[in-house]
């Protein structure tokens, strides 16, 4: 199960950097929304439902407490990358921020940049501490056959 944790553990990485590569290129490009709606399908789609499998997962795998406690603080980061944009909007901000934008409302949506970067370095974090923790080892009883049901054909004395 750690390699699945692993494996939904790096898709989830490539899908952030990913992220990062598509708000770049709806930024930098004309017109503006065309291309950046799939940074908005990957953030609203795909992100949550690999955070899910992850956290899924991670209790499968046995990956610890803190590990797990660490997934959750993933899915809340991921939560507040919304959050921004619901504070910007109750502040008066109109999506795109632009020279109207009221206040400190361009500090609040900065958060959504920065909260992502804290996202995706989490993500890693997390592969590194669980890739160091090798597979579950099962402790075999003593006394007991190396294989489980085999018998042996000679009776005991």
């Amino acid at each position: 199960m750690r390699k699945v944790f692993l494996t939904i553990n790096a898709l989830l990485v490539v899908s952030l950097i990913a992220q990062l590569y598509l708000a770049a290129l709806g930024v930098f490009s004309e017109p503006e929304e065309e291309l950046f709606r799939f940074h908005g399908m990957n953030g609203r789609i795909v992100l949550p439902i690999l955070l899910i499998l992850w956290i899924v997962f991670g209790f499968l795998a046995r990956i610890g407490r803190r590990n797990i406690g660490l997934t959750f603080v993933a899915l809340v980061l991921l939560a507040l990358q919304t959050v921004y944009f619901i504070i910007a909007g109750a502040m008066g901000a109109t999506p795109p921020p632009n020279a109207t934008t009221p206040g400190a409302t361009p500090y609040v949506l900065a958060l959504h940049g920065l909260g992502g970067t804290l996202l995706l370095l989490l993500t890693v974090w997390v592969f590194f501490r669980v890739r160091a923790m090798g597979p579950i080892v099962r402790p075999s009883g003593e006394g007991e056959p190396a294989e489980q049901g085999v018998r042996s054909a000679t009776p005991a004395p």
